[in-house]
């Protein structure tokens, strides 16, 4: 069992203790096929137990933070009231704004797709290329990369913002932060500056829940909608459409601050979720098939353990490229928490350099964008393709919200072996990026358009 206690958090030898019961109850002719499997789900048992520390150390860091500014000269700038304070009103002002209510989910405007359960929505294939003159294929992700990788970060860790803006401004990669909002905004150590830099960077800012589970007062839609609102209110372009579980979908509070909140309206609900969000990320979970990927409760491995070790096919990075793996082709999500010695931020350093040797197969971008992608591409379908001596113009719909959804598809299609260098691509009037890709001697336009944004031509 996991031990964790205020000042006092250790992981316990839960790994250990399975491998050395492994070794007395196995035969002397135990094959290797049954180690590896032993030696895969003790490591696997061993990410599952740390991935609940991270998250339980994360938030007594904040709480002891809290504390020593309380003891120091920020006493009385900071507060233990769970809440924002809000702008002041003026006299004789009795408004009130009602913030924007969400769309609703209905066939063909979908705000997120189902669990497909063990039903592939689609077959997982290699890169694709168009075999005919004019022919199209819809990339599995965008600029036509293998696989993808989003890295995010949850809570309010301000502390580590040099060290990640040093990384990003290093690979000219973005991230996604999930806030707890209600922690804002008390204290110069954590106010809504802190993130609009963030979003101002192109970074992307998205809900942790309002108090991270963490307010027997709340019930789990207020947790859900209030924080989405309260950033959007506070963060000028601030568009809250992903949420990260708190705790996990299965609120798991154990050795956490919060461990003696236990009601029903405290815990995480999918079927709430649902209706304020495109995508949710869960806090563990081993990669699948990206044609099952469920939406609602993404995988993502906590502080990238095993990123690189081949013997933890849940968690192996590089298990994307193998086509004889389930996750061939599929999103890799990581989370961190806080970062509190040079070691931690050397972990992130290997995990970006290997991403940087691999890049030209990933397509690395933040979280909502690539959950946007997916379900996009998931549903999309080509229509009415007309074809002429130099032309191709069709129509391009899937089945998402088109107000939640406008994350531009990559596109594929095969010029003419003695192509004349001409091409251009428009989407209801409008021109949009294009370029050329050679495959075994043959040319390929690639090109980016959005689903349900009206006829798209291109010309060459």
């Amino acid at each position: 069992m996991i031990n964790l206690k205020h000042g006092s958090l250790q992981i316990s030898l839960l790994a250990l203790a399975l491998s050395l019961s492994a070794c007395h109850d196995q035969p002397t002719s135990q094959t290797q096929a049954t180690q590896t499997q032993t030696l895969a789900q003790t490591l696997e048992a061993e990410d599952q137990q740390a991935a609940l520390y991270d998250q339980a150390d994360s938030l007594w860091y904040l709480e002891n933070e809290r504390a020593k500014r309380l003891a120091s000269s920020e006493s009385a700038q900071d507060t233990l009231i769970p809440s924002t304070p809000m702008p002041k009103r003026e006299v004789g002002d009795y408004s009130f704004t009602s913030p924007p209510v969400p769309p609703v989910s209905k066939p063909g405007q979908l705000l997120n797709l189902p669990d497909p359960g063990n039903t592939a929505r689609f077959t997982v294939k290699g890169l694709q290329w168009p075999t005919n003159v004019g022919d199209l294929s819809i990339s599995m992700w965008a600029k036509d990369k293998i696989a993808a990788f989003s890295l995010t970060i949850d809570d309010n860790h301000v502390q580590d913002h040099a060290f990640w803006y040093e990384m990003s401004e290093q690979y000219g990669w973005k991230w996604t932060w999930f806030l707890i909002a209600n922690q804002i905004g008390w204290s110069s150590a954590d106010h809504w500056g802190h993130w609009q830099k963030a979003l101002d960077s192109g970074h992307e800012v998205q809900s942790h829940g309002q108090t991270h589970l963490c307010d027997a007062l709340f019930y789990t839609f207020r947790e859900y909608r209030q924080s989405q609102v309260e950033i959007e209110r506070n963060l000028a372009n601030a568009k809250v459409r992903t949420l990260a579980y708190p705790f996990g979908i299965n609120t798991d509070k154990r050795g956490s601050p919060c461990e003696p909140l236990t009601s029903d309206r405290t815990k995480n609900s999918r079927a709430e979720a649902a209706k304020y969000f495109l995508a949710v990320r869960d806090v563990y979970g081993a990669l699948n098939n990206p044609a099952k990927i469920d939406y609602l409760k993404v995988p993502s491995v906590s502080s990238s353990r095993n990123f690189l070790n081949p013997q933890a096919p849940w968690a192996y990075f590089d298990s994307v490229f193998n086509p004889a793996s389930t996750n061939y082709r599929t999103w890799y999500v990581v989370h961190y928490h806080n970062l509190p010695t040079e070691a931690a931020k050397n972990d992130v350093r290997q995990v970006l350099a290997h991403l940087q040797e691999v890049e030209a197969k990933v397509w690395i971008a933040p979280f909502t964008q690539v959950a946007q992608y997916g379900q996009e591409y998931a549903t999309a379908q080509m229509s009415n393709i007309q074809r002429t001596a130099n032309t191709v113009s069709f129509q391009l719909k899937d089945q998402m919200n088109d107000a939640w959804f406008d994350q531009p598809l990559t596109l594929k299609m095969r010029l003419p072996d003695a192509w004349n260098g001409s091409l251009s691509v428009q989407q209801n009037a409008r021109a949009r990026p294009a370029r050329t890709v050679v495959n075994e001697g043959k040319v390929y336009a690639l090109f980016e358009v959005v689903p349900d944004r009206g006829l798209v031509t291109v010309a060459y």
